[in-house]
């Protein structure tokens, strides 16, 4: 009677963790991104975040910069999707000015708040993998948004992904 009862605990405990394993496969995410923004005065990183909901869930790390100094900007987005070729997707790259830190509707970046605007559409193999570096300076003191996003892969994936940092210039 022991041994039934010790080999039903083992065969639930084996039914759980390869259901895990199932769920946890499901829920990978598309995208791998890397976002790192460096002044004089700090640095930050972000990983991931997904829209929706608005704005993505985690809080936004925030580097502080002098107006009219250099900012550099690392950044990398790859593909996270084992189940083949994602077709068309947007990689949109910005910084624009915002109203306060933390904000979560995103400005424009094509309107009068954009400072940089870089976008192009690729095709994402499963070890597909872009990247970009970038030197910028912000001569208004102010606030500003960092972001790197994806963009055409909502309808297929019901999210797009994105990393943002805000930039505090004084």
């Amino acid at each position: 009677m022991k041994t039934r009862k010790t080999s039903f605990y083992i065969c639930c405990i084996f039914s759980f963790a390869a259901m895990f394993l199932i769920v946890r496969r499901a829920l990978a995410e598309h995208f791998y991104i890397a976002l790192k923004v460096q002044s004089s005065l700090g640095q930050g990183e972000a990983s991931m975040d997904t829209t929706p909901p608005i704005g993505g869930v985690n809080p936004r790390p925030i580097v502080k910069a002098k107006a009219n100094e250099e900012i550099r900007v690392r950044w990398n987005m790859k593909s996270g999707f084992p189940h083949g070729i994602m077709k068309n997707v947007g990689v949109h790259f910005f910084v624009v000015k915002e109203h306060e830190i933390g904000q979560k509707p995103v400005p424009n970046p094509a309107g009068p708040a954009g400072v940089v605007d870089n976008s192009f559409t690729m095709d994402f193999s499963p070890t597909g993998a872009a990247s970009g570096a970038l030197r910028f300076q912000l001569a208004e003191p102010g606030n500003y948004l960092v972001r790197l996003q994806s963009e055409n892969t909502h309808d297929e994936h019901e999210h797009e992904h994105f990393a943002a940092i805000d930039v505090q210039v004084q």
